[in-house]
């Protein structure tokens, strides 16, 4: 016949019982601290192009887990993070899924009024090629076109807001080509981006002029 256990056998179990749950829990929140840490990087690759966040191939590698693992731990997040104003985003760089986290409260913008109508024809050209199923990207040539050769900037104006726009991260550029950098894709949703296409055309039928500003400064 099988004896009862004792209470001081129930004691010991349930003490052993709590302190794995605690070990648990310890190892769950330190996880979530390194994954918050992640997310909220900034860094600049070998190209010296502005990265935030992380890739997804590296988190699955770092986490030794697979989507559904990652999808539990990102659904732990945003219960953490919702209180302090915080929202886990999934945005796209080129082929690469990304992750990171932004705040659900607006942010003065870092650009000057110039930088900003740049932008935008840079938006307008981005969603203008994309509907004409090209790459989303626009070039140094139809800049040049819509900008410098009908006068709106100097080829010394345009390129240095272009340098300091790729410098934010709202651009990728390269020798002829521009696209989306992360911080447009994260700031920008798609009715945004429509609305500032929109701004861009007014920009270039000359009803804002940057050319009277000081070499693209406000």
């Amino acid at each position: 016949m099988t004896e009862e256990p004792t209470s001081k056998d129930e004691s010991s179990a349930d003490v052993a019982g709590q302190e794995i749950d605690e070990g648990e829990e310890r190892a769950k929140q330190h996880l979530l601290g390194q994954l918050f840490a992640a997310l909220t990087a900034r860094w600049r690759d070998s190209e010296s192009h502005l990265n935030i966040g992380v890739r997804q191939h590296d988190l699955l590698e770092a986490l030794h887990t697979n989507r559904d693992g990652l999808d539990q731990l990102f659904n732990l997040l945003r219960q953490q993070i919702a209180p302090l104003g915080l929202e886990l985003v999934e945005y796209r760089l080129g082929r690469e899924t990304r992750y990171c986290l932004r705040t659900l409260y607006g942010v003065p913008s870092e650009l000057t009024n110039p930088e900003y109508a740049v932008l935008g024809v840079i938006i307008a050209a981005v969603e203008n090629a994309g509907t004409r199923r090209r790459a989303r990207k626009t070039t140094m040539k139809e800049l040049d076109a819509a900008l410098v050769t009908r006068g709106r900037l100097s080829r010394y104006q345009l390129d240095r807001i272009l340098r300091r726009l790729a410098d934010l991260g709202y651009i990728v550029r390269s020798t002829n080509r521009i696209a989306y950098g992360p911080r447009t894709e994260l700031e920008f949703d798609a009715e945004r981006r429509k609305a500032i296409a929109g701004v861009a055309a007014t920009y270039l039928v000359g009803t804002t002029s940057a050319k009277d500003s000081d070499d693209g400064e406000s």
